[in-house]
C-alpha cells in the first residue's frame, strides 16, 4: 500500500524540520483530555495555536504549513471536562472543485484520517486521537507529526494537486 509508505516517509522527513522545536518541548508525562494548555503547547511546536471557547466548550485553532485547523475536545462530561478524545480537523472551501469520488479515493488509500465533503460541500479531513486513560506526551506529539503529514498530503494530492501547494484554506470554526 504505497500511500501509507508515502505518508510514513513524509512524516519522517517532516520530523527532521521540527527537531529543534521538539528539543525544547517537554515530552515527559501523560496527556489527558483535561490537558488543554499542554496540548496547545505541544501543537505550538508546529505552528501557531490559540485557545478559543464557544457554547460547545473549549477548542484550539491552529495553523501549520499555512493550513488552518482545529482541535476539538470530544466525549466530554456534562461540564465539557474529562474529554476522552480529541479531533483534528481542516477544511477548504470547495465551490464544487472537489468531488465525493476524490474523498472516497483518499479514504480507500489511507489507514489514518477521514475525508469527506461537509454539509456545505467543503473538502474536510479529520484525525481522531483517543485519550481514554491518558497517552504519553511523546505519543501525542507523534500524533501531531502524523497530522501534519496527513494534511500536507491531503492539500498536495486532493486540494491543490496541480499547484505548488501554496495558499491557505478558508475554513474556520
Amino acid at each position: 500500500m504505497t500511500p501509507i509508505r508515502t505518508l510514513a516517509a513524509a512524516c519522517l522527513a517532516g520530523s527532521l524540520f521540527v527537531a529543534p522545536a521538539l528539543a525544547q518541548q517537554n515530552l515527559a508525562g501523560m496527556i489527558t483530555g483535561n490537558d488543554i494548555d499542554r496540548i496547545a503547547d505541544l501543537a505550538r511546536a508546529y505552528g501557531t495555536i490559540e485557545r478559543r471557547q464557544d457554547e460547545d466548550g473549549i477548542w484550539l485553532r491552529g495553523e501549520m504549513d499555512e493550513i488552518v485547523y482545529t482541535i476539538s475536545f470530544l466525549n466530554c462530561d456534562d461540564n465539557n471536562a474529562n474529554c476522552s478524545s480529541v479531533q483534528f480537523r481542516a477544511w477548504w472551501e470547495s465551490n464544487g472543485a472537489h468531488t465525493i469520488e476524490a474523498m472516497n479515493q483518499w479514504n480507500r488509500d489511507r489507514r489514518f484520517s477521514s475525508a469527506y465533503l461537509d454539509s456545505r460541500d467543503n473538502a474536510t479531513i479529520e484525525w481522531d486521537v483517543n485519550l481514554a486513560g491518558g497517552v504519553t506526551a511523546a505519543n501525542f506529539d507523534d500524533n501531531i507529526q502524523w497530522w501534519q503529514a496527513v494534511i500536507r498530503q491531503f492539500r498536495d494530492q486532493v486540494i491543490e494537486p496541480d499547484s505548488s501547494s501554496s495558499g491557505a484554506p478558508s475554513g474556520s470554526k
